[in-house]
């Protein structure tokens, strides 16, 4: 039940969420402050969106779950496809299946943005990591990716020799997509709001850094050239438009030395870069969503101020001096409710604001020596 009648869904209406994380959270909190009532579908039952939400269902009980929902939409693109689409034919599902099944896949993903002439960088597909071979001697450095299941730096090597292929080999398994290491200046990203109408509403430009794959921190906004600006809403808004998106879109670019831009990749929902939109612009990237797959109006989202996101990665509430992170001015926590800290899983975030772009650096760079020592 991909259509939409275009008639506004109120408040008091019930949501549907697929996908149990922290994106599902912030949202339900968002819609709730809106009047909306939320169900998600989930294994954890009681992970950190089923704990803020009024129901939750196990993915076996998709139907009861598309029956208690006016619309659904999800919050993470490796849930279950087929139960996915088993939503779709019972629910409104906000963005279409049709653009899950391109994203899931990287070689998809990398495909159709190259089919349809959106900048990308060079890549090559393989059926296996051992035909990666040949590309050695004269391609380095060379990133190699699994076409599936990678997320926040997983299923992901970079090449620079002979020993990194080594280990990639013994890694990563199944279909791969080879890129050219992008020798970029700056990683930036924007969001893209679109909803059934065809209307559009796109996010300020922002600066990400990551560390060993994983999203750090984002900086909002990112000083760049108009012409470098007017490339970035081009693309994100010919992508939304291509897609037939009704929902958000962000996309992740590399900002290269000619001040060209090249997507790195796309993703349908929220996104960790957004989180700075809650404290610091008058419509979240979550209440953005609820907008658009609700039919509400579409208004081009304000920057109230500048301000730094840092996430919170492998460390739990009782490692956290959270008193002097909260002594920053203009410092906003949020934790996700995870029941258990490993590695470099994302537990939390906190958002800094300050209207000088010198004085909110040297607040972010604090933070980050009082998280991460």
């Amino acid at each position: 039940m991909n259509g939409s009648s275009g008639q506004p869904i109120p408040p008091g209406a019930t949501i549907g969420v697929i996908g149990g994380g922290q994106l599902g959270r912030m949202l339900i909190l968002e819609g709730a402050r809106m009047g909306y009532r939320w169900a998600v579908i989930d294994r954890d039952l009681e992970g950190p969106a089923a704990q803020v939400a009024d129901a939750a269902f196990a993915p076996a009980d998709f139907k009861e779950f598309a029956a208690a929902c006016r619309v659904a939409t999800y919050e993470f693109e490796h849930f279950d496809g087929d139960t996915v689409k088993r939503i779709e034919a019972l629910v409104p599902t906000f963005p279409a299946t049709s653009i899950l099944d391109i994203k899931r896949n990287r070689v998809s993903e990398k495909t159709f943005l190259s089919g349809r002439g959106f900048p990308v960088p060079r890549f090559w597909t393989f059926a296996d990591i051992r035909d990666v071979r040949p590309l050695i001697p004269h391609n380095l450095p060379l990133v190699v990716k699994t076409s599936t299941g990678g997320y926040d730096g997983k299923g992901l090597r970079i090449l620079r020799n002979e020993q990194d292929y080594a280990a990639a080999e013994a890694d990563l398994r199944g279909e791969i997509i080879a890129e050219e290491l992008v020798p970029f200046t700056r990683e930036i990203s924007t969001i893209c709001a679109r909803n059934a109408h065809g209307d559009i509403a796109v996010y300020p430009i922002v600066e990400n850094v990551h560390r060993d794959g994983i999203l750090l921190y984002t900086v909002a906004p990112v000083r760049v050239g108009t012409g470098v600006r007017t490339r970035v809403v081009d693309i994100v808004t010919g992508l939304a438009r291509e897609l037939g998106l009704v929902g958000l879109l962000v996309v992740e670019m590399f900002l290269v030395d000619n001040d060209e831009v090249l997507i790195n990749e796309f993703a349908p929902r929220p996104h960790n870069s957004g989180h700075y939109t809650i404290d610091a612009c008058d419509i979240s990237q979550f209440e953005m969503l609820i907008r658009t797959i609700c039919n509400l109006p579409l208004e081009t989202p304000r920057l109230i101020s500048p301000a730094a996101m840092l996430n919170i990665l492998g460390k739990g509430i009782q490692e956290l001096d959270y008193n002097r992170l909260l002594s920053v001015p203009g410092a906003q926590l949020h934790l996700y409710g995870k029941r258990d800290t490993r590695g470099r899983r994302k537990m939390g975030h906190i958002t800094v604001l300050d209207p000088s772009e010198d004085d909110l650096m040297r607040k972010l760079s604090f933070m980050e020596r009082l998280v991460y020592g």
